[in-house]
């Protein structure tokens, strides 16, 4: 009876079990069928899949889709919750990955997707992780984010999204990280009551960076309470840092770098307690040289940042602070006294700004402090090197300041921390975005720039450099902490301590620990020094790369020992006293690239072995006492661009073999003894080169037309005849001019030493004053130097002319080419005002700038000297191009290059610069076509206060803006207009200003002429031919756009710099 009753419940409950089983697995099966499809459809929108990695993604295998490849099932109903895949190489998001619904991570970065994003992603209402970061995604973002409650991680970075980010744009108050970085997103900051601001109680991570943001950064950021990064680099943001962000006071990294921005660093930032990474501007290049893509985006990256005053310091002085960088960001003031032990700086950046007074001993608290970078500031005073721990320190550079004193000897020094700075984990700590700290500048400037490995060796570059400055005294003995030298790690040491008043002898030994690095490079050039190079030097540091010790005042010979440093490259010993003969032991150095050995008074033959140098680039033994012959077995160091043998005493003829040398630029063989035929060299082509060798047949210009112009004329007449009273006549008369000749030459005498005399009075006058540099130059520059390398400023070294003067090219040392541009005398108000000015104009530096190096004023003589261009000016590159199918990547890049470069002097200078002569010949051009503007900084600098200013009329006509031809109202909206028309002339071939342009009933101005085209739509005339036919035509239309807008009359509609810069990008897009 007790078996009956479980019986009869069982029958009586079975086909209810039944039932119920039978509905879940239904249910089950229905799920997994729900689940599989939208995967499948994702699958079929993949268009490359080359690793195979969804092959198993199938309609027969949809039972057990759990393991398919980056799927993940949670929970017992075995519902898909995460899809991760990355490694394919195309496609797009299907729409169907909407229907998952259960889905909480979907991360399908570095998959080349394109397109836009489905809508249908609002329905992933579980979502927490979205990460869709380095694909190629575009246009708007449509779908509202603020239905997906769950959303906790959102990286939307490295694509190509646009359009401004919607105001509705509202992340769930669980938000914590949100990446929109490395896109085209423009428009303003949407940090408002209908933004982030709704919904920021919990975001800890914003990044914003390399976008087209304007605007200005919205003082309610203050309100995110939690916020601890916060990045907006690479925009166009504009105004100040705001104050309220002192009230985000969980804020650890900001980085405002490569805006617009300008005001004082706010003191609020000291409620910050936790503030460990301030960027304020960065100076870093990304132009990588190349033409593709990705170097055309990277370098439209400007930093335009000019911000007034000092950084606080109580927010220098912040305990948590461990990196600022803040180079060329306008800043003044003194550094503060008061760091103590707590200190936790471990990179200090502020070069090229104006900080003032003495470096503090204070700043030696801080003992993890591996990169210190004070260049080009206005320290003065003494360094407290006893304090400051430089042998621990990765990077330091205290160059170019008024820094005086001796440099006592370095101690030894056990170092807490090696390497240029160690972000631990911990101090990470960024949930899912931890690369926000790898895109800090300094953290990529050490990836890039200073660790690289050989094998399993890890290499280190640690740089020192005291040069520029005032020290004097011995040189010291330099120490490496013992953190740089490892059993793991080797380092490359550079120390710079040329252009200073360093005196006493050069010593045996500069570096305490040479045997323990990997190369060694020091600088000593432009000092004092004296004595002999000893033998030591080379042979006790054989892992001495670089040896320069140019002017000085050292003597004695070249030792045979030299011939042991196998890794030496470059050796520069010019404009010193060396004698003696040159070492045989040189042929050994098979690493050698630049050997400049000239203006010294060495003697003796050049050695043959020198042909063993394959890597040999430069040979400078010019002006010195050599004997002998030429050696043929120069012919065997093929790389050899520049051989200067000039200013010796070597005889016999110039090697044919040598001809033979395919990579030589420039050979100088002048003043010597040398007879013979001039063999044809394939590049070379100055005659100067040649003179000066009175044994040597004579070099017409045209010698070096073409190889078949090498033809010499017959020195005998052999049909020639003569009878002896012929003879007797001709030596009488022979007799006759040989006295007068002899009479003449004595009066020539006195006069040229009554000239000389005279000149020399001159010349020593003029000596008076140096040339002043700006930065380091490879030879030492003075008055004569530059005339003598312009032929007395001859027509024949001409290469322009402008309304300031004209420019000369001159070459001031092997491989230094320089642009002379020798100015107007009257031009200017004043010495003391042409001074002030241009020294200003000496500290800017852009890439689309050309370089101002130098200048010299005199009573008699002022001129400048720039960086020299070797591919002419834009206007030869537009009119000359007959023939040249110019193609849009280029068009664009001149345009985009000249905006950048105007942007920069009007918002980044201070004060801001107006140019007031934009045109073709005034913007330069390199080898590979990239632009420069010239001349900026020649007309009035603009005090820093004014919009506007009254001034005479510059520029050149038809190119000058309506309002500035008129009224003389000068703002920096006059060069936008020039711009224009520089754009205009750029894309159509014609000139500003052309007869032809009548026939249209508008004058012979481009401007009225392009307008009517582009009114009655005949656009495709005004654009060149070739360039109309390659296009891309729409692009074309959009610069074409671009150039009408900037030409507007009206000065309200015409936009700013910074607006057409936008423009150009979206362009690009």
């Amino acid at each position: 009876m007790a078996l009956v009753f479980p019986l009869l419940l069982s029958l009586l409950f079975h086909p209810f079990l039944l039932f119920f089983t039978t509905y879940h697995a239904n249910a089950f099966n229905s799920s997994i069928h729900n689940d599989a499809l939208p995967l499948l459809t994702f699958k079929h929108f993949v268009s490359s899949d080359p690793s195979n990695l969804l092959a198993g993604w199938t309609r027969s295998s949809s039972s057990s889709l759990c393991r398919w490849h980056g799927v993940t099932c949670g929970g017992g109903d075995g519902r898909v919750t995460i899809l991760r895949v990355t490694g394919l190489r195309g496609g797009e998001l299907a729409s169907s990955i909407g229907d998952i619904s259960e889905l909480r991570v979907l991360s399908i970065p570095g998959n080349m997707f394109s397109g836009e994003i489905p809508t249908s992603l609002v329905n992933l209402r579980e979502l927490e992780v979205l990460e869709l970061q380095g694909n190629n995604f575009s246009g708007r973002l449509h779908f509202q984010m603020s239905y997906l409650e769950s959303l906790i991680i959102v990286n939307l970075s490295g694509n190509a999204f646009s359009g401004s980010i919607p105001n509705g744009m509202v992340f769930s108050r669980n938000v914590k990280i949100v990446d929109l970085s490395n896109n085209q997103f423009s428009g303003s900051i949407p940090l408002n009551e209908n933004g982030f601001i709704s919904s920021c109680d919990s975001l800890k991570h914003l990044k914003l960076s390399h976008n087209f943001l304007s605007g200005e950064i919205p003082p309610q950021i203050g309100k995110c309470r939690n916020l601890r990064t916060l990045l907006v680099d690479g925009n166009i943001l504009e105004g100040r840092i705001p104050r309220e962000i002192g009230y985000a006071v969980e804020l650890r990294v900001l980085d405002v770098s490569r805006n617009s921005l300008t005001g004082r660093i706010p003191r609020e930032l000291v409620n910050c307690l936790n503030l460990s990474v301030l960027v304020l501007t960065d100076l870093l290049d990304d132009r990588n040289g190349g033409n593709d893509e990705g170097s055309l985006e990277d370098s439209f990256r400007g930093e335009f940042n000019a911000f007034v005053g000092n950084i606080p310091h109580e927010v220098l002085l912040l305990s948590s602070l461990r990196v600022l960088w803040a180079p060329r960001a306008n800043l003044g003031g003194r550094l503060p006294a008061g760091w103590t032990d707590s200190c936790s700086l471990r990179v200090l950046n502020l070069a090229e700004n104006y900080v003032a007074g003495v470096v503090p001993g204070s700043l030696g608290m801080c003992k993890n402090l591996t990169f210190l970078d004070l260049s080009s500031n206005n320290l003065v005073g003494h360094l407290p090197l006893q304090k400051l721990r430089v042998p621990c320190m990765t990077y330091f550079n205290v160059s170019k300041n008024n820094l005086l004193g001796t440099l006592p000897g370095f101690r030894k020094e056990r170092c807490k921390v090696g390497g240029i700075i160690a972000l631990e984990p911990a101090f990470l700590e960024l949930e899912g975005l931890n690369d926000a700290y790898f895109n800090i500048p300094v953290l990529r400037f050490q990836e890039n720039a200073f660790i690289g490995s050989s094998g399993f060796e890890e290499i280190t570059v640690v740089t020192h450099d005291f040069s520029w400055n005032g020290f004097v005294g011995p040189l010291p003995l330099f120490f490496l902490g013992d953190a740089h030298l490892t059993a793991n790690r080797k380092v490359s040491y550079m120390l710079s301590l040329n252009n200073n008043k360093f005196n006493g002898t050069l010593p045996d030994q500069l570096v305490s620990n040479c045997n323990d690095l990997k190369t060694l490079s020091v600088n000593l050039s432009v000092n004092k020094l004296s004595g002999e190079v000893s033998q030591s030097l080379f042979l006790d540091c054989l892992q001495l790369k670089d040896f320069e010790a140019a002017y000085n005042q050292i003597d004695g010979s070249i030792g045979p020992g030299i011939g042991e440093s196998l890794l030496l490259q470059r050796l520069d010993l010019r404009g010193n006293k060396l004698s003696g003969v040159l070492p045989n032991e040189l042929g050994n150095l098979k690493n050698m690239k630049w050997m400049l050995l000239g203006g010294n008074n060495l003697t003796g033959e050049i050695p043959y072995q020198l042909g063993r140098l394959t890597s040999l680039l430069v040979l400078n033994v010019s002006h010195n006492v050599l004997i002998g012959t030429i050696p043929p077995t120069l012919s065997n160091a093929t790389s050899l661009e520049i051989l200067l043998l000039d200013h010796n005493n070597l005889s016999g003829e110039i090697p044919l073999s040598v001809s033979a040398l395919s990579n030589l630029v420039q050979l100088d063989v002048s003043f010597n003894n040398l007879s013979g035929h001039i063999p044809h060299f394939q590049h070379t082509s100055d005659c100067d080169s040649y003179k000066g060798n009175k044994h040597l047949h004579s070099c017409p210009d045209s010698y070096f037309d073409s190889p078949t112009s090498r033809a010499t004329a017959p020195l005998v007449d052999k049909n020639s005849h003569s009878h002896r009273g012929r003879k007797l006549r001709t030596v009488v008369i022979a007799l006759a001019a040989s006295a007068f000749a002899v009479l003449c030459t004595l009066l020539g005498i006195v006069l040229v030493i009554c000239f000389r005399r005279s000149k020399f009075s001159r010349i020593s006058s003029i000596r008076r004053r140096e040339v002043v540099t700006f930065q380091i130059v490879p030879t030492e520059l003075s008055y004569e130097s530059v005339v003598t390398a312009t032929g007395n400023f001859s027509i024949r070294y001409l290469i322009g002319t402008g309304g300031f003067g004209s420019t000369y090219k001159a070459d001031l040392s092997p491989g230094f080419l320089v642009a002379i541009k020798r100015l107007s005398i009257g031009k200017f108000q004043g010495m003391q005002q042409f001074e002030t000015e241009i020294r200003t104009l000496g500290r800017i530096r852009h890439k689309n700038l050309v370089t101002l190096i130098g200048y010299y004023v005199g009573k008699a003589e002022m001129f400048l000297i720039y960086n020299y261009l070797s591919g002419g000016n834009l206007e030869a590159f537009i009119h000359d191009r007959s023939g040249k199918n110019v193609q849009w990547p280029v068009i664009y890049k001149i345009a985009k290059d000249i905006a950048e470069a105007l942007a920069y002097l009007h918002y980044a200078c201070v004060p801001r610069i107006v140019h007031r002569d934009i045109k073709p010949s005034n913007i330069l051009l390199d080898e590979n076509l990239n632009a420069y503007l010239s001349d900026f900084g020649l007309a009035r600098l603009l005090e820093v206060s004014e919009t506007h200013a009254t001034t005479d009329v510059a520029g050149t006509f038809g190119y000058v803006a309506p309002e500035y031809a008129t009224t003389c109202r000068v703002s920096d909206k006059a060069d936008v207009y020039s711009y224009g028309v520089v754009l205009l002339e750029l894309i159509s071939g014609r000139r500003s200003l052309d007869p032809s342009f009548s026939n249209y009933g508008n004058g012979f101005n481009i401007v009225p002429w392009a307008e009517l085209l582009m009114t009655e739509g005949r656009c495709s005339e005004l654009f060149s031919s070739a360039l109309w036919e390659s296009g891309p035509k729409e692009k074309l239309l959009g610069l074409l756009k671009i150039a009408l807008t900037c030409t507007e009359e009206t000065l309200s509609i015409r936009p700013s710099m910074k607006h057409v810069l936008e423009k150009l990008k979206q362009l690009k897009s």
